[in-house]
């Protein structure tokens, strides 16, 4: 009775392993393919809770430099994926479907109103790494957040700074794009918990800032909230900031 006990408990314990490893199941993607029918590309994506992070390798380049990629998926399988640059400058923008191996869109620039069709086909790779989802350590939250969609775009900052404890102030500024740039913004400071802070702009107005490896999203708590912010037309801190500094 003994020995069959234990071995219940290990089975048991072996399946809550197995249970937590598949809610935490990173799918790992190669594509390549053309932007454009000629302009040959390289697209290496992690996919974890709907939440992409990669990079995007131009292969007619000389450097073919790898471009960090975060993108979500959205309804119908909507790929919705960002090329940000180094100081937070989105340069690039896909809008596919992923359906039978193939990631088929557009891709539009930010410095200008082009867009491209875009194909790109999945291929075996076991030796693609998954990229890292979550902060690497608690201290490496605070600091300087931006993204931008050109210098026309909507643009955005965050800087956070560490109190005290689980304790972190918070200042953020957001506009629309040109012209006629309206402002978000908010400051006051809130408890890490999760890896989240809850922004309390009024009591009609509540924003949830998320923290992953090296960039944080900041998403409204409930929807259809916006036009209680009091924020300028169109406004809002809603976005995903790239860690800057």
């Amino acid at each position: 009775m003994r020995a069959l006990k234990i071995i219940l408990i290990l089975l048991s314990f072996a399946t809550s392993i197995c249970h937590a490893q598949q809610n935490n199941t990173i799918q790992k993607y190669t594509l390549t393919g053309f932007i454009n029918k000629k302009i040959p590309v390289e697209l290496n994506i992690s996919v974890s809770n709907q939440l992409i992070l990669g990079n995007i390798r131009y292969l007619n380049t000389k450097l073919k430099k790898p471009i960090k990629i975060i993108g979500l998926i959205e309804d119908h399988n909507q790929y919705s994926l960002h090329e940000f640059e180094k100081d937070g400058n989105i340069s690039g923008s896909i809008y596919a479907t992923l359906k039978n191996n193939k990631l088929e869109g557009n891709w539009s620039a930010t410095k200008a109103d082009t867009s491209y069709a875009t194909s790109l086909t999945v291929k075996d790779n076991p030796n693609l790494q998954p990229e890292i989802f979550s902060p690497l350590q608690p201290d490496q939250l605070t600091g300087e957040y931006a993204y931008q969609y050109g210098d026309k775009g909507y643009q955005g900052n965050i800087s956070i700074k560490k109190l005290s404890g689980n304790t972190y102030t918070y200042d953020i500024s957001s506009v629309t794009r040109d012209p006629g740039r309206n402002i978000a913004d908010a400051s006051g400071k809130a408890v890490l918990k999760n890896n989240q802070l809850v922004i309390l702009v009024n009591k009609s107005c509540k924003f949830r800032i998320k923290f992953y490896n090296g960039f944080l999203m900041i998403t409204q708590e409930s929807p259809g909230q916006i036009s209680d912010c009091e924020f300028g037309f169109n406004a809002t801190l809603e976005g995903t900031y790239l860690k800057v500094k």
